[in-house]
Formats: structure tokens, sequence, C-alpha cells
């Protein structure tokens, strides 16, 4: 048997000596009132494969009920939907590169609920953009008016960008990296276990 585990003719025996970190262990009979602390750890083993029996029925049970109601629904963003009827202003628009969905600063990332729903976020609750101190007031149409009339005049406020994320779609991305979802059993299961 040792011929086959062990090949070649050189006979080390470094894999064995491993074995040597369980020297600790001799302890356990050495002090009395350990050897009754392992003992009874050890009698403890079937009570607590009980109680992981249980949480897993609780778990399995719950993540059941959160896939029958959530599936997909930590997918919902605010999309922009920007209403123009002159291709120059939809060009002009175009040219600010913001993202597509609505993303806040201080968050990973803002869940909306269909206006059908009854959920508790809705694309109108996205707060008004904010750079630095100033809370930008300004739509598209009257930062363009402004510019066109007069462009060498500076501009006072900015344009509110989170006005026009008012459409609530699916995403392809869940919260937080994908690690929140009840989308199936087994991401519903790692939901749980991080309320629990």
């Amino acid at each position: 048997l040792l011929e086959s585990v062990i090949p070649g003719d050189n006979l080390s025996l470094s894999s064995i000596r491993t074995i040597r970190v369980l020297r600790p262990l001799r302890a356990i009979n050495r002090v009395p009132s350990m050897r009754i602390l392992v003992m009874l750890l050890l009698d403890t083993f079937p009570m607590l494969g009980n109680v992981l029996l249980l949480c897993c029925f609780v778990f399995f049970i719950f993540g059941i009920v959160g896939v029958q109601l959530w599936k997909g629904l930590l997918r919902h963003r605010c999309f922009m939907q920007f209403n123009t009827t002159n291709i120059l202003d939809q060009a002009l628009f175009e040219s600010f590169q913001l993202p597509a969905y609505y993303i806040p600063r201080d968050q990973d990332s803002f869940v909306c609920s269909f206006p059908e729903s009854n959920g508790m976020t809705k694309c109108s609750d996205v707060p008004k953009l904010r750079k630095g101190n100033m809370t930008c007031e300004l739509d598209f149409h009257m930062y363009n008016e402004q510019l066109l009339n007069n462009p060498h005049k500076p501009i006072n406020g900015c344009i509110n960008w989170n006005q026009y994320y008012t459409f609530c779609n699916a995403s392809d991305h869940n919260p937080y990296s994908g690690s929140i979802s009840f989308d199936h059993i087994g991401l519903a299961w790692i939901a749980i276990f991080q309320v629990y």
C-alpha cells in the first residue's frame, strides 16, 4: 500500500510527517477538565445536528416563499426617459453620456417598483442631483434656452439630470453585485442567511 501512495524510489515520508500537527491533541488526556469538556462537546453533536436540520428547513421554506414572491423584482431600476421632438436637443442630450439607469452615490442601487404594484419606492422618489453643496434645479430645456439666449453669460445652477429617470424597467443586475437576490433558491438562501 505504501508503494502505491509514494511514487519512486525516494521514500520521503514528509507527507506522513504532517500528522505531527495533531500532537497537541495528546494534551486532552493529560488535563482531566479538558477531557470532560471535549466529551461534553462530542455529546452535543446530535443536538446540534437537530438544530442545523431545523435551520435548513426554515431556510428552505423561506427560500421557496422568497423566490415565489420576489423573483426578478430586485432588478428593477429607474431608466432615463427623455421626450423630445427636436433632433438637436436629442443629440445634445445624448452627448452628456449619462448612465442608462439611476445610480445613487451613497448606495449600490435604487430598486424601483412599477406604478401598478405596491412597492415602497417609485421613480418619482429619485432625489434631485447635488453637486457639492448645490442642489440642481434646472431642467434641460431651461438650460438650453439660457444657453441660446446669451451664450457668454454664465448660467447659475445646474441641470437636475435625475428628474429624467422616470421609467421603471428590469435591468440585468441585482443589488450589491448580485449577492442579494431571490432569482433562485441558492441566492435566496444567501439573502436569508444575511438577514438571519
